[in-house]
């Protein structure tokens, strides 16, 4: 009802046109008139709230690919490459050890009871380069990256990220930096089960290690209800109990796969990262030593 008459009439028919057009490929948003690059770095540290140094913005958004085509391009023309800029490779080193390292320590306060292993799974999903590719192209950097490649390639843009993370603690400290990853970086932790990063192999022997670190009874399951056993779709509910308490319950299409839903529950429960737990401190702020001595 919020919509007139003409917009739908109107939209089929732009879609019908497209359907007739040969496939035109993208064009670089720094291709039209009314670019201005200077004008777009400025609005970009606007956008994000954040006080980039100029120089240190511009370095972090240089790839390798793009100074070798400067470079060629010059040589077809009979100039000498004489370019005196470089690209933002040791940026982006450097940005990616301030990213692990806080997102390492991050995961660890927040996690505590959460095994090593399991921490260094969230840490490569939040460092992978798909899921910084997505970050960095939302935030607008792939207009703003200047390489030889368009579209822009996943790893160019995660890549990109990184050297313009650590742009930004170059220029107003580790710190900053750091709450600029937990906002835009871990945050994309809101919408994923955590479970299904932290699956172990043998459920059952793996809580009964761990009850017996914590000096706990051993764990017993028991069939607690069962639906349609003569069925296809039969379904068993399995408790297990350690202390003549239940720790943790599961559902499968047989016994055995639902104790063993029941024992990662339970270890789920003793982790932390059920679907109910309390959400992700992001206000969390404490003091983290960098080994990486480029930001201090």
């Amino acid at each position: 009802r919020t919509f007139h008459r003409w917009v739908r009439p109107t939209l089929m028919e732009f879609k019908r046109r497209k359907d007739k057009m040969d496939f035109v490929e993208p064009n670089r948003r720094s291709g039209f008139l009314e670019w201005n690059y200077n004008a777009e770095l400025y609005a970009f540290g606007k956008r994000l709230g954040e006080d980039f140094n100029k120089d240190l913005l511009k370095n972090a958004l240089i790839e390798k690919s793009y100074i070798e085509q400067e470079e060629l391009r010059q040589k077809k023309v009979g100039i000498e490459p004489d370019l005196s800029i470089k690209d933002n490779s040791s940026l982006s080193a450097d940005g990616e050890k301030l990213m692990d390292s806080y997102i390492n320590h991050y995961l660890e306060t927040t996690l505590p009871n959460l095994p090593r292993r399991y921490v260094k799974k969230l840490k490569e999903y939040l460092l992978s380069e798909e899921l910084l590719a997505k970050i960095s192209k939302g935030i607008g950097i792939d207009d703003l990256v200047l390489c030889a490649e368009f579209p822009v390639a996943k790893s160019t843009l995660a890549r990109t990220l990184k050297s313009v993370i650590q742009a930004l603690a170059l220029s107003q400290g580790s710190e900053r930096a750091n709450r600029f990853v937990r906002d835009l970086v871990l945050v994309e932790l809101v919408d994923q089960d955590l479970t299904l990063f932290c699956i172990p192999e043998n459920p059952l022997d793996t809580l009964q290690d761990v009850l017996k670190k914590n000096g706990a009874d051993p764990a017993e399951s028991r069939l607690i209800a069962e639906v349609g056993r003569n069925s296809v779709l039969a379904s068993y509910q399995v408790g297990v109990y350690s202390n003549k308490k239940m720790i943790g319950r599961g559902f499968g299409e047989n016994i055995e796969t639902a104790r063993d839903m029941a024992a990662c529950d339970a270890l789920w429960r003793r982790w932390g990262i059920l679907s109910q737990k309390r959400p992700f401190p992001f206000k969390l702020e404490f003091p983290l030593k960098l080994t990486s001595g480029s930001c201090q």
